[in-house]
């Protein structure tokens, strides 16, 4: 089965999802692409999706988020239509849990109408990570990004053996929540993680916070973050040029030894095909 277009569907604050999707895109060497970047809250609103194709195939990538598919993010997904054509899933986590949220995913896009081709669980730098607490720093590295290319690679030889996306077997997707993700409340980051306020006397005034929050949660005239919509992804302050944002944490010492404890081990990539 031969594939003459490829769709790329991505919600990625601090670009490590977006990393790995453009590593996968790359390995399957499809040369009429799309780009949908669901991180803009505009994009978000007005999205839709319908694929009619048979030859088109769909990459979808969302990052973890308390071992589940970011809630902001679900509402537009379900914006996608298929039918029948293929879809690649991506789930990116900080090294600690990937929960469940490739189950979500699979059981959202087989109700629009896809079929899922093949599935991964990659590892992106963790949103808490900072100078003091180095959690998956620097990842996706070389390593995963060239596991993500030969990923690619054997999907394609997958795709070539058969004639009908039809054709594809189901997956078994594994994934569990942790006991303790089965009882805090929703956008429990809020919990353990401060929002980053804006250090003045860093500031230039770039804007640039602004404009990568995912949820415009930073006021423009004065760059203070609504508590009640910021996610704690981090990406205003892992991507100030004048590091006039800190990660702080509540309760900053048992915030910090449970997660160098979770995430002492390095974690690897996990594929389906």
């Amino acid at each position: 089965m031969q594939i003459d277009k490829l769709s790329k569907v991505y919600f990625s604050p601090t670009n490590t999802t977006q990393e790995i999707v453009e590593a996968i895109a790359k390995g399957l060497r499809i040369e009429d692409t799309e780009r949908i970047d669901l991180t803009k809250v505009d994009t978000r609103k007005n999205f839709s999706l319908n694929l009619n194709s048979n030859n088109q195939l769909l990459i979808i990538g969302v990052p973890v988020y308390e071992e589940r598919i970011p809630d902001l993010v679900k509402e537009p997904l379900n914006n996608l239509r298929g039918e029948g054509q293929g879809v690649i899933l991506i789930a990116v986590y900080g090294n600690i849990g990937e929960g469940i949220a490739l189950q979500e995913l699979k059981n959202l896009v087989e109700k629009n109408g896809f079929n899922v081709v093949a599935a991964g669980s990659f590892i992106g730098e963790h949103s808490f990570s900072n100078s003091q607490l180095k959690i998956a720093t620097g990842r996706p590295d070389e390593d995963d990004l060239k596991q993500a290319e030969q990923f690619a690679i054997r999907i394609t030889e997958k795709l070539l053996k058969i004639d009908n996306i039809e054709e594809i077997s189901k997956l078994n997707i594994q994934g569990e929540l942790p006991l303790m993700a089965k009882f805090l409340p929703k956008n429990s980051a809020k919990i353990f993680a401060k929002r980053p306020k804006v250090a003045k006397e860093k500031c230039n005034n770039c804007g640039i916070c602004i404009k990568v929050c995912p949820v415009g949660a930073i006021d423009q005239e004065e760059l203070k973050i609504n508590n009640e919509i910021c996610l704690r992804c981090f990406a205003c302050a892992k991507k100030c040029p004048q590091e006039a944002r800190n990660i702080k944490f509540k309760k900053e010492l048992l915030v910090k030894f449970i997660l160098r404890k979770k995430g002492a081990e390095r974690k690897e990539v996990k594929i389906y095909l």
